[in-house]
Order: C-alpha cells, then sequence, then structure tokens
C-alpha cells in the first residue's frame, strides 16, 4: 500500500478510537443523546482538523490538539473517579487498565505512526 493509503486508514482508525471512547464517557455520564451528540461534535471537529492538518507541514497542530484534547478529558476524568474512589491503588490500576490499554495507548500509536507516515509523504512529495 502507498503512504498515503497507510495514512488515511491510521486517521480513521484514530477517528473511530476518539468517537467510541468520548461517546461512551458522555453516555455513562449524561446519556445515549448527549453521547451520540458528543460522537457528531467529535467527527465533525476531526473532519475540519484533519482537512486543515493537509494543508502542510506547519499545520500538523491541527490534527495535534484535536487527539489529544479527546484523549486527554476521558483520561482525566477517569483518573478523578479512580483517585475520588475509596479503593485501593490495585483496584485503581486494574479500573484504569482497560482505558489505557483499550484507547490511550493506541492513540498514541497510532499517532506516532501517522505523523511519521505525514512526514515521509510530505518529504516524498506525495
Amino acid at each position: 500500500m502507498s503512504l498515503s493509503v497507510n495514512r488515511k486508514l491510521v486517521l480513521t482508525a484514530l477517528i473511530c478510537l476518539l468517537l467510541y471512547q468520548v461517546g461512551t464517557w458522555i453516555t455513562i455520564v449524561a446519556g445515549a443523546v448527549w453521547g451520540a451528540g458528543a460522537a457528531v461534535i467529535v467527527a465533525v471537529v476531526s473532519y475540519v482538523s484533519a482537512r486543515l492538518a493537509k494543508r502542510g507541514a506547519t499545520s500538523t497542530i491541527w490534527f495535534l490538539v484535536p487527539t489529544l484534547l479527546f484523549t486527554v478529558i476521558p483520561l482525566l476524568a477517569k483518573l478523578w473517579s479512580a483517585f475520588t474512589s475509596q479503593t485501593g491503588i490495585a483496584d485503581m490500576l486494574l479500573d484504569l487498565t482497560p482505558l489505557l490499554v483499550g484507547f490511550v495507548i493506541p492513540v498514541i500509536l497510532l499517532s506516532m505512526v501517522y505523523l511519521d507516515l505525514r512526514k515521509k509523504s510530505l518529504t516524498d512529495g506525495i
């Protein structure tokens, strides 16, 4: 596959992870209607940011900011609930593990690959 196809596949995976996690988090906090609304907002912000990031290497911030924002907010909410609960450190770590393994770490790894593919495609002129 070409670099541009790989970049598009990685971007699609990132958007799916963000949609799922933010939608799940908002659904738990506020209900299904708000979860669906949040998923739409994440999709729109991700799409607009991806379009702005296509303008050049200096516009990479448009890719990073929404990705980090939609990753940090659920992580902080989960950390807050873990620290405010009356459980031990082992239970707190067990509570955080699914979020870290199923969302935060994949988003970080996919972001690193996407940025590397983007850098290579910009230097190759793709």
